[in-house]
């Protein structure tokens, strides 16, 4: 289990490890990644006029987001979360706050049903830090909520096949008499 749910903090230069993991140790790329995705999905959520389409994306970016956050997460232990957590949430509002700039450059933003402009960048940063930050943070302490539950259910349990295994061995030697 402790694969999944690091204790302790491990040095990574003494394994190799595969670029899909190494990818999601660093925090930049994670994040970085996830802005761009979040406000191109943006684009072409707010561009749709069917509702269930829109409900939809909306459904699959936030998605998107937790999966990317709780890849990241996952390789580190619970303690080290609120940095990274905090690190993970300005850096993919700074790069989707970037991407909105080229998009608003462009004339490709939306602010609703109409085309954003510069003089709407600030709210559009306002309200992008609020909405991910609503959705990250809560997300990040039910998971560790969750994963210290997990990690405790699974010490009990093997914990107690171990005091099984101590008692059933006790009982051998008593037959063995």
């Amino acid at each position: 289990m402790s694969r999944f749910f690091p204790r302790e903090v491990i040095h990574w230069g003494e394994e190799r490890l595969h670029p899909l993991r190494a990818f999601a140790i660093r925090t930049v790329e994670p994040a970085g990644i996830t802005g761009i995705v979040m406000r191109l999905w943006r684009v072409l959520m707010l561009g749709t006029d069917n509702w269930v389409l829109f409900v939809a994306g909306v459904t699959v970016a936030q998605l998107f987001l937790c999966g990317m956050l709780t890849w990241h997460l996952g390789n580190f232990p619970v303690r080290r979360w609120p940095l990274r957590v905090l690190a993970f949430l300005i850096i993919e509002v700074a790069v989707e706050l970037g991407m909105s700039s080229l998009l608003i450059a462009f004339g490709r933003e939306r602010l609703g049903s109409q085309l954003a402009t510069w003089g709407d960048w600030w709210p559009l940063a306002a309200q992008t830090l609020l909405q991910r930050a609503v959705v990250i943070i809560p997300f990040a302490l039910v998971l560790a909520l969750v994963v210290q539950l997990v990690r405790r259910t699974v010490d009990q349990r093997s914990s107690d096949r171990g005091n099984d295994r101590s008692n059933d061995s006790r009982q051998d030697a008593w037959s063995a008499d």
